[in-house]
């Protein structure tokens, strides 16, 4: 069961507190630009809401094309809460305890039993795609670095609400939980089931399997215990391992099975991955 209690342990520091960011920006406050040529318009947002507040705050939604200045220096947070940002604006539930209470926080979203996939246009389709891609590709070095400054900020009382939120996100990307705080354990209030496949397939990455899958590929990379191993084959799990694994697939079928690598991407485009 150690392998498991790990990848419940890897989806279950994911939580934060919830707390959302005083004054941040939300839809209707888009910094301005045209759609990109050749794409719709952009769906108006639900409700008119304040303002960004002063201080260069940015927004969390954009209704033109993303470049890459709109991402730099952006946290694990708010990168989540602009992928997210466009699918709230749809009604999308959350899932993650600490997405579901922000936008709950905000004014203009309104839940819905099901998505409004009209609220969702092709642009803001590339652009969730463009910040998934840029939370994929920051490094290992600069994950520990980002948990150090929080760390220390921790110690010297000085850490805000995000700074929670952000480094259980950075815990859960390194696969080694940290806290300034001694006496503090890993969250224990989330499903480690939310992720099942993130789940299913930590078992194999214990023991060095690459991925043919790119996202999860990339995804294991940035954890500090993952160690590829050519040589990798199903006879080094152990029948714990095929155990949990046959277990972790019956919760997938229950959700309508496994996920192809489509469905995957559209759910991480939407779940705060």
């Amino acid at each position: 069961m150690r392998i498991l209690a790990f990848a419940i342990f890897a989806v279950a520091c994911a939580a934060g507190s919830g707390t959302a960011a005083p004054g941040a920006a939300a839809p209707g406050a888009a910094a301005p630009g045209a759609a990109a040529p050749g794409t719709a318009a952009p769906a108006p947002a639900p409700a008119a809401v304040p303002a960004a507040a002063s201080g260069g705050t940015r927004p969390l939604y954009y209704d033109r094309a993303l470049t890459r200045a709109d991402l730099e220096g952006r946290t694990l947070r708010e990168l989540a809460l602009m992928r997210n940002t466009i699918y709230a604006r749809a009604g999308h539930q959350f899932r993650k305890k600490w997405l579901r209470d922000y936008f709950t926080a905000q004014p203009w979203y309104k839940p819905l039993a099901k998505d409004d996939s009209s609220k969702v246009t092709r642009l803001d389709r590339a652009n969730a795609a463009l910040i998934a891609q840029a939370e994929e590709g920051q490094s290992r070095a600069d994950l520990k670095k980002r948990r150090d400054d929080i760390l220390a900020r921790q110690h010297a009382g000085k850490a805000t609400a995000e700074d929670d939120i952000e480094i259980g996100l950075l815990n859960t990307r390194l696969g080694q939980w940290a806290s300034a705080d001694p006496a503090a354990k890993p969250p224990a209030d989330v499903s480690p089931l939310e992720d099942p496949r993130i789940l299913r397939n930590t078992i194999y990455a214990r023991h060095g399997r690459t991925f043919k899958s790119q996202l999860l590929q990339a995804y294991f990379d940035t954890m500090e215990w993952y160690r590829p191993d050519p040589a990798f084959n199903e006879n080094k799990l152990s029948k714990i391992d095929t155990t949990n694994i046959r277990l972790i697939k019956s919760v997938e079928q229950s959700l309508g099975g496994p996920m192809t690598e489509d469905e995957q991407r559209a759910e991480d485009n939407m779940s705060g991955f």
